[in-house]
């Protein structure tokens, strides 16, 4: 289009002043800054309200923004005569270009502000509240409108945005609003069947183990996981059972266990299928395994 033809004239004037462009004088949005706030798995979990501290530019409380000393204001640039554009006649075309004495500004100030020095802005520290909600995930953000850079010749300000990290919890892992813990279940329980207590996000909760529940089965706990963020309902806790094996036997412990191994089968590889032939590709697999 017309804007890529010139361009490669941008070193000499840029598109919008060759047409009478808005002067970069004028009022400017301040810029949204980025906070990145760490929080625990707990806090993510229930919620949590905090207070932080952000540096960022704001007006200058002894000039109000004009740049200039107490008692003094900012005067019409001569150069310019206040459009903060600079124009010259070339053949058929009128340039405009900044104007270098007041940078666009249309005014100069000619005694500036102790306080500022002439910038019109000072970095200052903010203290806000933030409001996490229940549920809030690693990567999400929270925006605060109005709270990042404040604008420049009375433009807005800028946005503020959270970023959130969560630490990891000490045995929950997150799964979206889901959540799976690895139980630790000694083999009686497992073979024999009962009753074990789980830990949840709100205390603990009972679990029935089925006889002969196989290690590495997995149990469901409803609207035990993590709230929506959005407020609607939560996840499932996922409860993986494995087989709690012991590093230190009694005497009488080995014994029962050596007479228990007697009892059961010898520990053999027999393949299981649905049916015949898939029963016999299994077979096959396995010989392929172990030449």
């Amino acid at each position: 289009d017309f804007g890529d033809i010139l361009g490669g004239l941008g070193d000499v004037f840029s598109f919008g002043d060759l047409f009478g462009g808005r002067r970069r004088g004028g009022p400017k949005r301040g810029s949204d800054l980025r906070y990145d706030l760490e929080i625990t798995f707990d806090e993510a979990a229930k919620g949590t309200e905090t207070t932080i501290q952000v540096p960022r530019l704001e007006t200058c409380a002894t000039c109000h923004g004009s740049g200039a000393a107490s008692g003094t204001s900012p005067v019409t640039c001569p150069h310019c005569r206040g459009t903060g554009q600079i124009r010259r006649q070339q053949g058929f075309f009128t340039i405009a270009h900044t104007c270098g004495q007041c940078r666009g500004a249309g005014r100069i100030v000619q005694k500036p502000c102790l306080t500022c020095h002439g910038a019109t802005q000072v970095q200052a520290d903010r203290k806000l509240t933030v409001k996490i909600p229940a549920g809030i995930a690693t990567g999400q953000r929270l925006r605060l409108h109005g709270e990042g850079e404040h604008g420049v010749a009375s433009g807005p300000p800028g946005d503020l945005y959270v970023v959130i990290g969560v630490q990891e919890h000490a045995f929950f892992r997150r799964d979206g609003n889901d959540l799976v813990f690895e139980m630790p279940v000694s083999y009686p329980t497992l073979a024999l069947g009962g009753e074990i207590t789980v830990p949840t996000l709100d205390g603990t909760d009972k679990l029935k183990i089925p006889e002969g529940t196989a290690a590495g089965s997995t149990f469901r706990l409803r609207s035990k996981g993590m709230p929506d963020v959005s407020g609607r309902g939560r996840g499932d806790l996922y409860v993986n059972v494995q087989v709690d094996v012991p590093k230190k036997l009694s005497k009488d412990q080995k014994s029962l266990l050596q007479q228990l191994a007697k009892a059961l089968p010898a520990d053999k590889f027999e393949p299981r299928a649905q049916d015949a032939s898939e029963d016999r590709n299994l077979f096959d697999r396995v010989k392929d395994i172990f030449g």
